[in-house]
């Protein structure tokens, strides 16, 4: 494939539907970033899994080193990632052509398609964007001015990568139990500690979770500190890497156990700020995770299409093969759905940013939005790039394709930024329980289907519907149960949310597009409904229509190569 853009058109679709006056403008990022990533991107890509980064402990003298070492295939891929403005896009005051920095929809579109070759690298950008955000908004302005410009520099010789050290040994998802003690000496933080998961060793800036002497217990007790790993003075800080994990997946990327020794650090935000300031990053976080979850996603469907329309069995080609359709077809609906869920979040994210939404609605449909979107994607992200491996059968298994890589790193992002359990009850606890987001979200649904119901959509938005109003009676059951909240739902109620949200998306925008005579995304949209919210049946299944060649094609979204 030439360019991973020009070849998706329901993904050109939506930029242009979300990007609006903007795509003039935007678009040719998208497209150079489209032809990057169907490359030079895939090439380099390939030689960083197989030659990941290695830690050198000692320099040739016996003195402690810590240095990661990368391969030049990561190093170019960095200076790709960086160059093309993944990062300083979204801070560059002059990114539009009459002024203003652009919205996180084409910096996460431009995500979107390098993920689709490379997803290890997208985590160093992640971790360099949320360090810049934190900065920018919480840190004093001798700090922003020390470190902004490196974090948000398109040049790889100026350029400051950020890192987020949360993980300990005995917290995991229990932020609150993190041990790594802050102390103050003749007027600098020190800070001690060990970090379990600390992904892009050799970040030049962390951001640390640590607790001052004598704060309380818990996440309100923990301040927020930068840490660099070079002091101003051109000195290295007191940090050392242990070991670099030996993991499954994002093997291009460094991943380390990392022990703080009395190393300096600069406070950013105290208690009970600390825990809150750091959760922008994570939010943030979660939604390049459920970006990279639906690259793979695409990923995965470009190579079984890709597959389906070469080989040959029993006389025909895969993609002849009625059962093989079903597949394909329900691989782009996925798809398409879970991209539309997560550009509604960023989108969101882009309203915020603006100031021309400033309500506590739209904040509260973004705490909605960004937990569900990240734990439902990522699920999804792990099961289709399966299917892809199965539609390319033994070749599929095998690491001379990309499929086996996009499993492996797929498999990651349910972990990351948040587990499937913990963002489940993070939705139903404090989304729903605190800040009534399942009454948001009914109203937001009503009001975005409501000139959708008529004609060949009727029966999907009803569906959809009534979908809403059943989450919101389960939430307030749930929530004033007589024992206590019945958390025992979460996980179900989220994937139902989840796919509704998908539904609502996906019905209104075919409501529009109907208007202009366009009827593939009502094929997507009553399809997703029909499989995900409208259970079928046994004599319902032999109702499903046939996938002929011309609904096949119109679904997939993708011409022939």
């Amino acid at each position: 494939m030439a360019n991973f853009y020009l070849s998706d058109a329901p993904f050109a679709r939506r930029m242009a539907r979300l990007l609006g006056p903007d795509l003039s403008w935007a678009e040719p990022h998208l497209v150079r970033m489209g032809a990057l990533a169907a490359g030079e991107l895939n090439d380099l890509a390939i030689q960083a899994d197989r030659f990941p980064p290695q830690l050198e402990r000692y320099d040739r003298h016996g003195e402690r080193l810590d240095e990661v070492i990368f391969h030049p295939s990561y190093q170019r891929m960095r200076e790709i990632a960086y160059g093309e403005g993944l990062v300083s896009l979204a801070y560059d005051d002059q990114a539009r052509p009459g002024g203003g920095r652009a919205p996180r929809t084409l910096t996460m579109g431009m995500s979107y398609l390098f993920a689709q070759s490379e997803a290890g690298l997208l985590c160093p950008v992640c971790m360099t964007d949320g360090t810049a955000r934190v900065i920018e908004q919480f840190a004093d302005p001798e700090t922003v001015s020390r470190y902004l410009p490196g974090l948000t520099s398109r040049d790889p010789d100026s350029l400051l990568e950020g890192a987020m050290w949360l993980t300990e040994k005995q917290g995991g998802s229990d932020v609150g139990a993190n041990s790594t003690v802050a102390r103050e000496k003749a007027g600098r933080w020190l800070l001690r500690g060990e970090k379990w998961f600390t992904s892009n060793a050799g970040g030049a800036v962390m951001l640390v979770l640590a607790r001052p002497e004598g704060a309380p217990d818990g996440t309100a007790g923990l301040s927020l500190f930068l840490t660099p790993l070079t002091l101003p003075d051109g000195k290295r800080n007191a940090i050392r890497f242990e070991r670099l994990k030996d993991k499954l997946g994002t093997r291009s990327m460094a991943t380390a156990e990392s022990v703080l020794d009395d190393a300096e650090a600069w406070l950013i935000a105290s208690p009970p700020r600390g825990f809150k300031a750091m959760a922008e990053m994570i939010n943030l976080s979660r939604l390049y995770n459920a970006t990279a979850s639906c690259a793979a996603m695409r990923r995965g469907l470009h190579e079984a299409l890709s597959w389906s329309r070469e080989r040959k069995t029993f006389g025909r080609l895969l993609s002849d093969h009625s059962l093989m359709r079903e597949v394909l077809v329900d691989m782009a609906v996925e798809c398409e759905a879970s991209t539309a869920l997560t550009f509604e979040a960023i989108s969101l994210v882009d309203r915020l940013d603006a100031g021309d939404d400033v309500n506590e609605d739209t904040q509260g449909l973004l705490h909605t939005f960004t937990p569900l979107t990240k734990l439902y994607t990522a699920k999804q992200a792990v099961a289709l790039a399966s299917e892809a491996i199965e539609c390319l059968g033994g070749n599929g298994y095998v690491e001379t394709f990309v499929t086996p890589r996009l499993l492996r790193d797929a498999q990651v992002l349910p972990i990351w930024e948040g587990t499937t359990n913990v963002l489940s009850l993070d939705l139903l606890t404090r989304a729903f329980g605190k800040h009534g987001g399942h009454r948001l979200l009914r109203r937001w649904g009503e009001s975005r289907l409501a000139d959708a119901g008529s004609g060949e959509l009727s029966e999907a938005v009803e569906a959809t519907l009534a979908a809403l109003e059943g989450i919101e009676q389960a939430t307030d059951a749930a929530l004033t149960a007589t024992d206590g909240p019945n958390l025992s739902i979460a996980r179900r109620l989220a994937f139902r949310c989840a796919r509704t949200v998908q539904a609502v998306v996906l019905l209104s925008e075919a409501s529009d597009d109907l208007g202009t005579g366009d009827c593939r995304l009502s094929l997507v949209a009553r399809r997703h409904v029909a499989r995900r919210l409208q259970p079928l049946p046994p004599s319902g299944i032999a109702d499903l229509p046939m996938l002929d060649r011309d609904v096949f094609e119109t679904m997939v979204g993708q011409a022939p190569s």
